[in-house]
């Protein structure tokens, strides 16, 4: 079952914005529970609660708490919902990555720009339920990772280090390309190179700066040549559908 919230002040939005919702699965073999909140502070007050969603189709602008706001306080509950923006703005299109959103459309859409930031969530989901990585441990026996938990990968000679979104740390014994080539196949575009001997996983970048980019308090170096290009890269994979 897929939970499905939808946050907007306007009444009428909440049922555009589920009638679109349930367009896109009307053909699909999913069951769908949904959830409406027409103030940000319902919302979070739900979160608090206990309440556990999949996906969040969240207005950005609302009275009291904006929707910004609302996704970086449910953040701090749970990391791994996807959460798509709808607004009547693209001002507030950067702090949208501060929160790690799936997607931000803007109104009014259309149900084919709907499907498309669907599709993006529901691949989201899927990988994230399937998509893990095996790993020989250098002191012996194996180790199986979801690729969400893997922050960034560090070269050592021979070694590699694993640092996991846990605060632990693996060391297995691979070649960087070796470890690159195998993560494009599970997870293409994923993991980027900022600097020699560094990959890091686009999903857990906290803050991006042109000397370097900062997950979970780790500072990972970056190349002065490679900013431009690294950037670019990470908004493509972050926030434009497969196929655009």
């Amino acid at each position: 079952m897929l939970r499905i919230a939808i946050c907007d002040d306007q009444a009428e939005q909440i049922a555009l914005i589920r009638a679109a919702a349930e367009k896109y699965f009307q053909s699909k073999r999913e069951y769908i529970s949904y959830e409406s909140f027409e103030q940000a502070f319902a919302f979070i007050d739900a979160i608090e609660r206990g309440a556990i969603f999949d996906i969040v189709l969240l207005d950005v602008c609302m009275p009291g708490l904006s929707g910004i706001d609302a996704a970086a306080e449910l953040r701090k509950h749970h990391n791994r919902t996807e959460i798509i923006f709808l607004t009547t703005s693209d001002e507030f299109a950067v702090d949208a990555f501060a929160v790690k959103a799936t997607d931000y459309l803007l109104k009014p859409f259309t149900q084919s720009q709907f499907n498309r930031a669907m599709e993006r969530a529901i691949s989201c989901i899927r990988q994230r339920n399937s998509a893990k990585m095996v790993f020989r441990l250098t002191g012996g026996g194996i180790q199986v990772e979801e690729l969400t938990q893997i922050l960034y990968l560090e070269n050592h000679g021979h070694i590699i280090r694993v640092y996991l979104g846990d605060g632990t740390m693996l060391e297995t014994r691979k070649s960087m390309q070796e470890m690159k080539d195998h993560l494009d196949k599970i997870a293409p575009g994923q993991f980027l190179s900022p600097h020699k001997g560094y990959l890091v996983n686009l999903k857990a970048i906290h803050l991006l700066r042109p000397e370097y980019v900062e997950i979970q308090g780790h500072k990972i170096p970056l190349g002065k040549r490679k900013y431009r290009d690294f950037q670019e890269q990470y908004f493509q994979f972050m926030f434009v559908p497969a196929g655009q």
